[in-house]
């Protein structure tokens, strides 16, 4: 899950800095020249503002911290790996105090590395071990890093009650430092969940509580919580004062974590200021902290950075894949949020600057699945938090009654008790009649005056629920047999604008006029079977609109032993319009996939289409019913079906696969590529998988072609120099490994360059094929004959037994080269001039080359129109 999703709706505190850009060296450094850092930290720190480096201060911590706590700012895996022997010599020497201090060393190791579930597990053993040891600032110190670990899971109201707790603590016991570092975690908590102006406030009180030399680390992130919410508020010269006061902090310490958060939160008045390029350095210098800390989620963000950046400069090849390894970054993170976030961004760029990129259709998958898992994540949470609210309000409801009636039952017999009593005291003190009278009224009255007591107490009690009633925000009523109202709550005036008292009978005018027979049917129903059910309409408002309704009607037993309905009903028009602007929202989506040249579907555990847009139904024709219902065999039918099960298995079995195939359709043949994508619940358990299937046929077509005009000669039909270069390192391998001898043979035509010049390119171009057509009905079937230059020709001789062979095969060469060659109606001698390298099978690449054309250079220098031999390895 993660550390920034907020259900509420509001932006993640990364999402609210890539909302304004990303931060820049250059411009956090002309902020500082307007206030320059002391001489030591110049001298250390090439960007000042933005790029601190560790430098020896003063005392800039109170608190008792373990060494190793404070190495794990730079080594946090490798005091991971020191701090479990240690663990194991404290407790064994039953140290409370050390294990205290260890896990808390741990926790801040924990956070360096974004685990949070090992963050907050130290912080539940430090406290622990506090209390043991009973030192309360390291409790206090183990609530905040439980609270801080609860904020990145998404756990806000446990994590304010941790708060809570240590700012109590920390009113019996003060430390400055701490209530520091308290406030700082409550402007992290208000930041995350969209209160900025709240999340500036508690960072400047922060400050406040700070002396000048303490908590040098806590001042630093204070700072910088309070410029990001300034930066949030529009507050950007504010903010970049404070950036830079934290960085001046910061300077004193040396803490990478710290170091890259200001840079990412120092990105975003890059962005704003327009800077790509420094956004692109700031990038790259978090990536390289993430590597350091290896630090995944630290390494997303640096790629988000760098992605948003190239998208600003038009860069939609880098901003595709730096946007890509951040969405992969936070997939494995299990970041849903800060995926999503992403995933809309790579969308973006990719309709933008490559839409028929084959990976939009996956991305735009991933991005609806994700956004209606989060959706439905948020509804399913407001409906469990309503149905809680119910259920405690009955609860307490009936607790209260539960106690009057006990209260009242128990003086009841009380009183009842002393008046039996009584007169078994008047029966025995017969003889003194007077005492006995005097007593009696006496203890009458004392009894009166009890019950009178129990009355009113039972009638405050009454008031009580009465009060409790008349000032929930719900509409409550109870309702007779007969229909009257016995009581309406005032809250009728906010929910439908009318006095209780207009409600006192029913009101059937007021329900809309599609909805009054259902719900008479349901009151009359429950009124009837008992039970409690739950009902939604709509209600005319006093302004004359319509309002959803959503009750939950119950029979109970009333105070005069008949039976009545309790009705409690709240206006859920809100709800209503964002689940009728959902369904928009589908219907959009679906004109989407529908018009995306794939054919896209979802199938489940039964290999049955549940969803398949129009495109399927384009290619697969008319099928009766639809695609939705029917199995993958009965639309594919049994021979594809057998070809692409195993595919299926895959992914039903959780894998991602991708494949690709030919087949015929509708007497139509198709080249197409299919990926399947596994459909898995938050909870992890697979509902099926995705497919989406492009056709690839003209890409097909293409890459056929391309790869025919790549390997061959477009003038003599021959191979070319590419083919000829692929087929020699072959040949030279193979005749290496069998130890065979291979032959290579280079020639020209002999003046070629006059019959060129001479008769014109077309006279050329016809000598050019005709000495290919003679040179290729010289050589053997497994022969190589290639056009390598303009009048240069190559044969690749392989398995040559003998120098008499390859020399043979020249001489056969230079004989049939003595026969004219009709040129424009004229017969013309044309000769050549042939170099031969043979190797006995060791011979690399470039050395055959070499001497073959040492050899072409030898027989053209013995006069031309012979051959020449050059032997090597």
């Amino acid at each position: 899950m993660s550390p920034y999703r907020d259900p509420a709706g509001k932006r993640s505190a990364w999402s609210a800095i890539l909302a304004g850009g990303v931060l820049a060296t250059g411009l956090a450094a002309g902020l500082a020249q307007a206030t320059p850092p002391p001489p030591s930290a110049r001298a250390t720190a090439p960007a000042a503002a933005v790029a601190p480096g560790p430098a020896p201060s003063a005392a800039v911590d109170t608190l008792d911290r373990h060494p190793l706590e404070i190495r794990a700012l730079v080594e946090p895996e490798a005091v991971l790996g020191e701090l479990g022997p240690a663990l194991i010599s404290a407790r064994l020497a039953s140290d409370p105090r050390e294990v205290a201090r260890l896990e808390l060393a741990r926790a801040n190791a924990c956070r360096v590395v974004a685990d949070w579930d090992c963050q907050r597990e130290a912080g539940i053993e430090a406290r622990r071990a506090a209390a043991e040891a009973g030192v309360p600032h390291l409790a206090i110190r183990g609530l905040i890093a439980e609270s801080r670990a609860r904020i990145a899971m998404q756990d806000y109201t446990r994590s304010e009650r941790l708060l809570a707790e240590a700012e109590l603590a920390l009113k019996q016991d003060p430390q400055p430092e701490l209530l520091a570092d308290v406030l700082l975690a409550y402007s992290s908590l208000s930041y995350t969940i969209g209160k900025h102006a709240l999340a500036a406030d508690y960072a400047r009180r922060g400050l406040q509580v700070l002396g000048e030399s303490e908590g040098l680390a806590v001042r630093a992130r204070l700072l910088r919580n309070l410029a990001r919410a300034q930066a949030q508020l529009g507050e950007v010269e504010p903010a970049r004062e404070s950036l830079v006061a934290a960085t001046r902090v910061s300077q004193r310490l040396e803490d990478p974590k710290l170091e890259a958060e200001l840079y990412l939160e120092g990105a975003r008045v890059a962005r704003i200021g327009g800077d790509t390029a420094t956004q692109q350095r700031n990038g790259t210098r978090v990536l390289e902290m993430a590597e350091k800390l290896r630090n995944s989620q630290l390494r997303g963000l640096g790629h988000e950075v760098l992605g948003l950046a190239a998208a600003d400069a038009g860069d939609g090849a880098a901003a595709t894949r730096e946007l890509l390894a951040a969405q992969r970054s936070f997939r494995l993170l299990e970041l849903q949020s800060d995926e999503l976030r992403v995933l809309r961004e790579l969308v973006r760029v990719l309709l933008r600057h490559d839409p028929g990129s084959p990976q939009l259709a996956p991305l735009f998958q991933r991005f609806l699945s994700l956004d209606n898992a989060i959706a439905q994540s948020e509804r399913a949470q407001a409906a469990d938090d309503f149905d809680a609210r119910l259920k405690y309000a009955e609860r307490e409801t009936e607790i209260l009654r539960l106690e009057s009636e006990s209260a009242l039952a128990r003086e009841r017999s009380e009183a009842l008790a002393q008046t039996n009593r009584l007169g078994n005291l008047l029966m025995a003190l017969g003889l003194v009649a007077l005492t006995a009278l005097a007593a009696l009224f006496w203890v009458q009255r004392r009894g009166h005056r009890q019950l009178a007591e129990a009355m009113a107490r039972l009638r405050e009690r009454e008031l009580e629920y009465r009060t409790l009633a008349d000032n929930a925000n719900d509409l409550v009523l109870r309702i007779g047999a007969n229909g009257e109202r016995l009581y309406v709550s005032p809250s009728v005036r906010d929910i439908l604008g009318i006095e209780p008292g207009e409600l006192a009978s029913p009101r059937p005018d007021l329900l809309h006029p599609d909805d009054r027979e259902a719900v008479g049917q349901l009151l009359a129903r429950v009124m009837r079977d008992g039970g409690t059910e739950t009902l939604r309409y709509r209600a005319r408002h006093a302004s004359g609109h319509y309002i959803w309704i959503e009750a939950v009607v119950r029979r109970v037993r009333g105070a005069d032993g008949g039976q009545e309905l309790v009705y409690a009903g709240r206006d859920i028009s809100i709800k209503v319009r964002a689940e009728q602007a959902l369904e928009a929202t589908r219907a959009r989506l679906r004109a989407v996939t529908d018009n995306i040249p794939a054919m896209i579907a979802h199938i489940d555990l039964q290999e049955r289409y549940t969803f398949a847009n129009a495109v399927g139904e384009r290619l697969f024709g008319h099928v009766e019913g639809g695609l939705v219902g029917k199995t993958v065999r009965e639309i594919r039918g049994e021979a594809i079906y057998s070809e692409i099960r195993p595919h299926i298995l895959r992914a039903l079995a959780g894998e991602r696969v991708t494949y690709s195939g030919e087949t015929e359709v509708r007497g139509k043949h198709y080249h197409y590529q299919t990926s399947y994508v596994p459909d898995v619940r938050p909870d992890g358990v697979q509902q099926g998988f995705f497919s989406f299937t492009y056709d690839i046929t003209q890409l097909k077509q293409a890459e056929q072609a391309l790869e025919t005009l790549a390997r061959k000669d477009s003038l003599t039909g021959l191979a070319n120099r590419r083919y000829f270069d692929e087929r020699l390192g072959a040949a030279l391998a193979r005749s290496a490994r069998q130890q065979v001898p291979l032959a290579l043979l280079t020639m020209d035509i002999d003046h070629f360059k006059g019959i060129n010049d001479g008769l014109g390119h077309a006279a050329g171009d016809e000598v050019l094929r005709e000495f290919g057509r003679r040179l290729a009905a010289c050589v053997r079937a497994g022969d190589l004959v290639a056009r390598v230059g303009g009048d240069e020709f190559a044969v690749l001789v392989e398995g040559v037994g003998s120098l008499d062979s390859a020399t043979g095969f020249a001489d056969k060469l230079l004989e049939r080269m003595q026969t004219p060659i009709t040129v424009e109606g004229a017969a013309r001698q044309v000769g050549t001039s042939i170099g031969i390298a043979y190797s006995h099978g060791r011979a690399d690449a470039k050395a055959l080359m070499l001497a073959a054309d040492q050899a072409l250079y030898d027989a053209k220098a013995a006069g031309r129109g012979v051959w020449k031999l050059r032997e090597i390895g």
